[in-house]
């Protein structure tokens, strides 16, 4: 049975996302010279998002702490990464922003592309060069309102747990003056097993208590990376403990 919601899936997927690229891109087109943060191209992606879950009827996402959210407010937003599908997943948080992704994520054929369309954010692993850039750009957006997301463990979780977090977030909220968002999700991780997909299946995303900017300023970088690295961590152990049972 899990076979053929696979297939259904998937080709429903594929001609839905051919379709909604032909409508992202003339967005861009009419809105580039005056949308200068691609909200409207925002708001198209954020309905692909949405209906990407939707799509398959055995699946249901389930948000909470959306009460954190303020509205107007700019936010460094860190999360966990589990699988490609946090992208679409975390698309339910309800704000204009932008993602900070490697610059060879901009080569893949059409998401590239969006990515490129869309305004996000590209660094180079390993360039210092390119990290100033890259800070500089997202200090920029948040001064105009819009939000940055990022994952500070770097790379995908190859168990399901919360790895450990990098700073660059937390130099950036420090820099900009920025709150922290942060959001812990789970479900994305095991969605599919040996090439099916789960189904039933429940994705979680949960929207913790923003850090403020006068707390980020009197802590260092390193002190507030591990200080979110065990809050969310321990967080996800209690929304996910299947992950962590080979860690107690």
């Amino acid at each position: 049975m899990n076979r053929l919601k696979t297939i259904y899936y998937l080709t429903l997927l594929a001609l839905f996302t051919v379709a909604i690229f032909g409508v992202f891109a003339t967005v861009w087109v009419l809105t580039v010279l005056f949308d200068r943060d691609r909200a409207v191209c925002h708001h198209v992606s954020r309905f692909w998002s949405k209906t990407l879950f939707r799509l398959c009827p055995w699946w249901s996402v389930q948000v909470e702490g959306a009460e954190h959210v303020r509205p107007g407010r700019s936010y460094v937003v860190v999360s966990n990464h589990q699988a490609m599908l946090d992208i679409p997943l975390l698309y339910v948080l309800p704000f204009n922003f932008k993602w900070v992704s490697k610059k060879e994520v901009y080569k893949i054929p059409v998401f590239g592309w969006v990515l490129w369309m869309h305004g996000d954010v590209a660094i180079e692993r390993g360039a210092s060069t390119a990290a100033k850039i890259m800070l500089a750009q997202c200090e920029d957006y948040l001064k105009r309102g819009v939000s940055i997301v990022m994952f500070p463990e770097g790379t995908r979780t190859k168990t399901g747990c919360v790895n450990t977090f990098k700073e660059g977030a937390m130099v950036l909220a420090q820099q900009s003056g920025a709150d922290i968002l942060p959001v812990v999700i789970d479900g994305t991780f095991d969605a599919f097993a040996e090439g099916r997909i789960v189904a039933p299946h429940v994705f979680r995303v949960r929207i913790l208590p923003a850090v403020g900017a006068d707390e980020i300023s009197r802590t260092s970088p390193k002190e507030l990376r591990d200080t979110l690295n065990t809050w969310m961590r321990d967080t996800h152990q209690m929304i996910a403990p299947r992950h962590y049972k080979d860690k107690q």
